[in-house]
């Protein structure tokens, strides 16, 4: 049978969609044929035309819903296609079938079970059984058992990058995705972890490793077929396994020798854990700091980490050649400037070589969300934005100040001297602010954060990649009006 994914390219940068691209591989594999599009109704049905699809499906994030099921529904609207959406708001919402033109709900980890609901499909069978599908039946929902996560990684084939050919964002792109592990062993009040955890209670490990020797060959393949000059890992927590960690830095620095980016906390970095990512060519580190007050961080966000400790890691990470990228939340429930502000001097304290600072997002069913809405600090009537980024929907005390004080961030941390002039920054025009952190956003995307040999021709597409997101000109605009 043909099935078309439906990509939410224009939302991404150089970020591969790794789990559209597991599943059309397990597809293909069991000889489906699979083909993609990007979310624009016109290509769609240009694509539709040619390939004449048995089933559309598609991969949605929470804040990305609203939009996509807006175009999923004019597709369905006029052509007679099936569809199936997966992904983190299809996992936890499986409700949205409710929803017009929408016929099936994928859940969770779904190599092995989309294959087993393809076969069905194919066959006009019935899809009870089928793990991890939700449906309606008789004018009810039914969702099926969650099957057991996989335990051998090694077993899953590698993501299928050619159904990304006809992309011009990825074909341009010499940065590529890579996942060493799957699953987190944080369970942070802000993100769907901590429910993804609870759903596969008792189904599997909750942390799985590919070993070393797979991950090698897919950075392999990507270095030779596809001329990938950086790797980015997009595991949650790059994997501290120190035996593993110790193999990983031998084998890829010794096959493969490309600069890669991860994710980490400061908890893993040891000597050991940092001298072998050092080794095998890391070099820049995207750190959750989150909050820069230790009860609020424990309380309030489930993290527990001290700034003492993340202020030595900083250094360590530092005297190992490593860039730090840190990941800031503000607009904290029950929280206030003067705490963002904390978060600020503790990045500082930190010497982060970039810092990104978010507003928290209340997001259904997550922990955080309960407490904004115990504090009666939940906007109902305010709708997710594209991005995590620019809104949120808590009410927030000082909200200008805050939502300034997000664009003044980078910045201020990386000309430290500003922090004593920043009350007055934040009464001032945003608009200068905006153009200023974009601009450091740029400069260190290309020094600290994608650090390697870019041709010109790779500079200009990130360039380029940057002004089409919608999320980007959307925020732009958001500046000039905020202003």
């Amino acid at each position: 049978m043909k099935i078309l994914f439906i990509i939410n390219v224009s939302d991404l940068g150089f970020e591969e969609p790794l789990g559209a691209l597991y599943i059309a591989s397990a597809a293909k594999r069991a000889g489906h044929t699979v083909e993609a599009v990007e979310n624009d109704l016109a290509a769609i049905e240009t694509k539709i035309a040619r390939l004449k699809p048995d089933l559309l499906a598609i991969s949605v994030l929470t804040p990305s819903f609203p939009y996509l099921y807006k175009l999923l529904r004019e597709v369905k609207r006029r052509y007679d296609i099936p569809s199936i959406v997966g992904g983190p708001h299809a996992t936890h919402f499986p409700e949205i079938l409710k929803e017009e033109g929408i016929d099936y709900v994928f859940r969770g980890e779904g190599e092995v079970s989309f294959v087993k609901f393809l076969d069905r499909f194919e066959r006009k069978q019935p899809m009870d059984g089928v793990e991890n599908l939700s449906y309606i039946k008789d004018g009810r929902l039914v969702s099926n058992p969650l099957a057991p996560l996989i335990e051998d990684l090694d077993a899953v084939a590698f993501p299928d990058r050619e159904l990304l050919s006809g992309f011009d964002q990825f074909a341009r792109s010499d940065v590529r995705s890579v996942m060493g592990s799957r699953g987190c062993p944080y369970q942070c009040s802000y993100c769907f972890n901590n429910q993804y955890q609870g759903m596969y209670k008792d189904l599997g490990k909750k942390l799985r490793l590919r070993s070393v020797d797979n991950v090698v060959a897919e950075c392999k393949e990507l270095k030779e077929r596809y001329h990938a000059k950086m790797i980015h890992f997009f595991d949650d927590i790059f994997p501290f396994k120190s035996a593993w960690v110790e193999e990983f830095a031998e084998k890829y620095s010794r096959e493969v020798g490309l600069p890669f980016l991860t994710n980490t906390s400061f908890n893993v970095c040891s000597e050991h854990y940092l001298q072998n990512l050092a080794k095998a060519g890391c070099k820049c580190l995207l750190i959750g700091v989150e909050t820069g007050n230790e009860y609020f961080r424990e309380k309030i966000l489930f993290r527990k980490m001290k700034n003492s400790m993340m202020i030595e890691k900083a250094k360590l990470i530092h005297s190992h050649g490593i860039r730090i990228y840190t990941q800031n939340l503000i607009g904290l429930p029950y929280g206030s400037l003067e705490l963002d502000l904390e978060t600020l001097r503790v990045n500082i304290a930190l010497k982060a070589d970039y810092a990104g600072a978010y507003l928290c997002q209340p997001y259904p069913g997550t922990p955080i969300e309960r407490m904004a809405k115990e504090a009666g600090l939940f906007e109902e009537e305010k709708e997710f934005n594209r991005s995590f980024y620019y809104s949120s929907k808590i009410r927030i005390a000082d909200r200008r100040q805050v939502e300034r004080l997000r664009i003044l961030f980078p910045i201020v941390v990386n000309f430290p001297v500003l922090v004593n002039f920043i009350y007055l920054f934040l009464n001032l025009p945003a608009w200068p602010w905006g153009v200023t952190g974009k601009l450091l956003h740029g400069y260190k995307i290309k020094t600290a954060i994608l650090r390697y040999k870019m041709s010109a021709r790779a500079l200009t597409n990130h360039i380029r990649l940057f002004f089409r997101r919608p999320i980007n000109r959307m925020v732009l605009k958001e500046k000039t009006e905020q202003s």
